[in-house]
């Protein structure tokens, strides 16, 4: 480990040092350049990276999504003319800045700093950081802040995204203050239906605790609770959640870390984190009459819904904290969801 900063050299200098010989380079920053000219013919170009992998915020009714926009724009056209590929995923909880330079697929060298990915971060700025080479202790953060953040955002949805940003700064100028109203988050994918996902359905609350009309469960990251340990429940796994008492649907949530005990007196001592992937729809769940019955009843009445072959879930009612869906089943519930907003 050794510590950087912008005072003996800069993190630009480290960054250009960083990228030699790399293929992929991960850009982990809620703030951005809004050019990406001279980083490119400094830096990428001449270092020969392959692909870039960016990661950085973009909040709803934000004056910054202007600056995001010309930032995203000038990577695209710099990527598009150099011939490098490059994923953009969003992650609107992220503060932190990280830099790693990756070779044949694995991570070999990264920064960890309080640094943006901006001119004055990485040059002027008063900042600290600190170079590793732990390639297992890099990759755990590259899997982390992927899991965490939204899926890579296809070229078509990001070419919407700024398309709508820059038809609000054209049509209404950009404000002088931070009071806007411009929403581009329902336009990103927070999760997709990969090959072996699992997926549940989870009560929230218990009888003599309902899950109260007032209640909303976060935007963000919620943390789950089980009475047992939930072995069949994995990182990634779909957990669709509904709310005892009214048995309403509340949303639908992506596993971000393994069950552990939480506290060894409580009836429900197993706990587990999962990221919202329908925020909006979690705000309004009140307002929609998607419960569980009928959900069950808008499905084929024939068809096995749980993988314990079957047709039901009146195991809810017994008390069972999760059953196993199967697949058409519960992306059926899923498009409900996303058809309600």
């Amino acid at each position: 480990m050794r510590v950087i900063n912008n005072i003996a050299t800069t993190h630009y200098d480290e960054l250009k040092g960083l990228s030699k010989n790399a293929d992929v380079l991960y850009i982990i920053s809620p703030f951005l350049t809004e050019s990406f000219d001279d980083i490119f013919s400094e830096i990428f170009t001449p270092a020969g990276i392959k692909g870039i992998v960016l990661i950085t915020t973009l909040k709803d009714n934000d004056p910054d999504l202007f600056k995001k926009a010309r930032s995203l724009r000038s990577l695209i056209a710099n990527c598009s003319a150099k011939n490098i590929d490059f994923r953009v995923h969003i992650d609107n909880e992220l503060h932190g800045k990280i830099y790693i330079a990756s070779i044949s697929g694995s991570p070999v060298n990264g920064i960890i700093s309080s640094a943006n990915f901006t001119g004055r971060g990485l040059k002027k700025n008063h900042e600290w950081g600190v170079v590793i080479d732990d390639s297992v202790e890099l990759q755990k953060i590259i899997d982390d802040i992927l899991r965490l953040s939204s899926l890579a955002i296809d070229p078509i949805e990001l070419d919407c995204i700024l398309t709508k940003i820059e038809d609000y700064a054209r049509n209404r100028g950009i404000p002088g203050t931070p009071n806007i109203d411009l929403k581009v988050n329902n336009l990103i994918r927070r999760s997709g239906f990969k090959p072996g996902l699992r997926y549940f359905i989870k009560p929230v609350g218990y009888l003599q605790h309902p899950f109260e009309i007032t209640r909303r469960l976060s935007r963000d990251t919620e943390k789950m609770h089980f009475s047992g340990e939930p072995k069949s429940v994995r990182i990634g796994d779909i957990l669709i959640c509904y709310g005892v008492g009214t048995t309403k649907l509340l949303g639908y949530f992506e596993v971000t870390s393994a069950p552990y005990v939480w506290d060894s007196t409580s009836r429900w001592k197993w706990e587990l984190t999962a990221k919202n992937l329908c925020p909006d729809y979690s705000d309004s769940w009140v307002q929609f009459n998607n419960t569980i019955s009928s959900i069950r009843k808008s499905f084929d009445p024939d068809a096995v819904i749980n993988t314990n072959g079957g047709k039901t879930l009146g195991a809810l009612q017994r008390g069972v904290d999760r059953i196993r869906l199967t697949e058409d089943f519960a992306k059926h519930v899923i498009d409900i969801i996303d058809n309600s907003i």
